[in-house]
């Protein structure tokens, strides 16, 4: 087995939005064929496939054929392949994946793909949580609205500490000129947000977006002749809580508390060190509940950590300066890890934070089961 040093060689994204006309494969072809001019390779340079399908190809549709069917449409023949299935996770999973692979020589670029037809699929998230439905418990929103009241019941957080996550959001986004969502959002244009599952209302919610979004990885001997700069992978790691609600400290915190720290460990970091902070943000609970698992923050100081702009543009903690989930576009994750590489090649034009160096990127999936943290370096 080998140890090579890993690389980010090229991103790539479509258009996030209602995409009528267009299908999940058609627009996952369009992100791999960017990714890979991004890095000055052809498809046939390319011996690993890693997709994410997202929630309707993934969930309602099925796994199994995804990879080979864009692998198929692609001309690839890889060495290494596969899907990952973690929820919101699977986009930073499947970077990992590649890099482990990469790194013991299984192969030698690695192709990355999220991509999928949420919004124009109906269902997406509107599956039912179990018995509890017959009381309106569907989809991720009712489940993190539980996360979201434990957490005022035992901080006292409130729902103006959510807004200033939403808030930091949409002004970020204000800055990213393919984002969906650049209108501004002030305090009483989240108060007047119809709620959706009590205490969250629309405005704590993260998008729902067709799109697709591509990274390309190789190995660092393979960096000569690449147009752009590359970027490190420095570290990686991932934890899970697969009890939910068997568990009575399920939502009391995320397995982010224990693969965050050891991650930055492992990269010789702290949260101190982080330049760039992109955090899966499904809902505005979870960049609270995320900033205090990796320890920017104490548990429950959270609330108080993000008030008066301070993961806003200009603020101490950028975080998602893109916009994120909640005012980019729903790109399974796989855009924060864009935005990531852009932010480390100094390639963010408006948006760019000055002298970024470390970028902590994170995925977050399922019943809150799931995590995976990635750490990425100039």
């Amino acid at each position: 087995m080998t140890s090579r040093q890993v690389i980010v060689a090229g991103v790539g994204h479509t258009a996030f939005g209602r995409l009528t006309g267009r299908t999940a494969l058609d627009l996952e072809t369009e992100a791999c064929r960017l990714a890979l001019r991004d890095a000055g390779l052809a498809p046939g340079d390319i011996d690993g496939l890693i997709t994410d399908p997202g929630p309707a190809q993934g969930v309602l549709q099925g796994i199994e054929p995804h990879y080979v069917r864009l692998g198929r449409t692609l001309g690839l023949a890889p060495d290494f392949a596969g899907t990952e299935l973690l929820g919101g996770a699977s986009s930073v999973s499947s970077i990992q994946r590649a890099a482990m692979a990469i790194g013991s020589g299984l192969c030698s670029v690695c192709l990355c793909v999220y991509g999928d037809m949420a919004l124009s699929t109906e269902g997406s998230f509107a599956y039912p949580r179990g018995e509890e439905a017959a009381f309106g418990f569907f989809g991720a929103t009712g489940l993190h609205a539980l996360a979201a009241r434990r957490h005022m019941a035992r901080f006292g957080t409130r729902r103006e500490h959510f807004a200033e996550v939403a808030i930091a959001a949409r002004a970020h986004a204000a800055r990213t000129p393919h984002a969906q969502l650049r209108t501004p959002l002030d305090i009483d244009g989240y108060r007047a947000s119809r709620m959706i599952a009590e205490p969250l209302c629309l405005a704590d919610c993260c998008l729902v977006s067709d799109g697709a979004a591509a990274v390309v990885l190789c190995a660092a001997d393979r960096t000569a002749g690449l147009p752009a700069r590359p970027v490190r992978v420095l570290a990686h790691g991932q934890a899970h809580s697969l009890g939910t609600f068997s568990n009575p400290e399920h939502f009391d915190t995320l397995p982010a508390a224990r693969c965050g720290p050891v991650t930055l460990a492992r990269a010789g970091l702290t949260a101190g060190d982080v330049d760039v902070a992109m955090l899966y943000d499904c809902f505005t609970i979870v960049v609270l509940m995320q900033l205090e698992a990796y320890g920017f923050c104490k548990p429950g100081e959270g609330g108080d950590f993000v008030t008066g702009g301070r993961i806003g543009p200009g603020g101490a903690l950028p975080v998602n300066p893109s916009g994120g989930l909640m005012a980019e576009g729903y790109g399974g994750g796989m855009l924060h890890v864009v935005e990531a590489v852009r932010q480390l090649r100094g390639t963010a034009e408006g948006r760019q934070i000055a002298g970024a160096e470390i970028a902590l990127v994170s995925g977050h999936g399922l019943a809150m089961n799931t995590h995976a943290t990635l750490i990425l370096g100039r």
